[in-house]
């Protein structure tokens, strides 16, 4: 992008809160001034080198961002995901109204819900994520002056051991991806206040069943026990889920593995 001596950007909010929203007008004030490093607001996609993503990518806004995108000039048509939400998906990650196709959202990956899943339709990524909650001005100011080449970047990898902290994971009778998969998804089942509770018995039952020689039907009887003695419909549901739940992440973490060793990958 060091080619640019000046970049017009056209500003489109793919489901924020509009702090970062605030800030990129901050920007664009006669305070910040950002025309002097030949940064330019337009009104229309068509005219635009860059466009400036903020928020997070929700269901409604999917068609009109992607609409956007495509009314840009082929070339540069540069992408800056400005904000938390906008490069990951934030704490709105795994919510509902957050545009995510793929069924693996949320368990054992790295949180996506960004506008990165719209542009993995075309094979590419952000040019420049500008994370924060919201970034600062100047912080903003900063990415945009490395895609026009005004600043290097200062920040590079670095990897950082504490050999003098021992860090332990809890014993549980079940792997601890699968363990953190089914509390976050608890939580849109019954909430916080119910969840650890109802997570604690389920875990009884499954060690209980683990000592059967068939420990898939031996849980269901766990359940349907627990399912009668019960007298909350809500945590009935819930025991019921995590059975589900448990079989079916167990069962996609198997066959997966299996195609990685017969891949062989380690």
């Amino acid at each position: 992008m060091s080619g640019l001596k000046s970049v017009w950007v056209f500003h489109v909010d793919s489901g924020s809160c509009n702090g970062c929203d605030i800030e990129i007008l901050d920007v664009l004030t006669p305070y910040y001034d950002a025309e002097r490093l030949g940064i330019k607001l337009v009104p229309s996609p068509r005219h635009a080198d860059a466009l400036l993503v903020s928020g997070p990518l929700t269901r409604q806004t999917y068609y009109a961002v992607k609409a956007a995108y495509e009314a840009m000039p082929p070339k540069p048509r540069i992408v800056v995901a400005i904000g938390t939400c906008a490069s990951s998906g934030g704490i709105f990650y795994n919510g509902y109204p957050i545009y995510n196709p793929n069924p693996e959202r949320g368990s054992d990956r790295l949180r996506t819900g960004g506008i990165e899943v719209l542009l993995a339709e075309y094979g590419k990524k952000p040019d420049m994520y500008i994370p924060g909650c919201p970034p600062s001005p100047e912080e903003i100011l900063y990415g945009l002056a490395q895609l026009l080449g005004l600043k290097e970047k200062k920040m590079k990898g670095e990897y950082y051991y504490a050999d003098e902290i021992e860090f332990v994971l809890p014993e549980r009778p079940i792997e601890e991806r699968i363990y953190l998969t089914l509390r976050e998804s608890l939580r849109r089942v019954v909430g916080y206040f119910d969840r650890e509770k109802v997570l604690e018995d389920f875990m009884a039952l499954v060690e209980k069943a683990q000592e059967s020689e068939n420990p898939r039907e031996r849980l269901h009887e766990l359940v349907i026990g627990y399912f009668l003695r019960e007298k909350d419909s809500r945590v009935k549901f819930a025991i019921r889920f995590l059975e589900n739940e448990y079989w079916r992440l167990k069962d996609a973490y198997e066959k997966r593995h299996l195609a990685l060793v017969k891949a062989g990958v380690r």
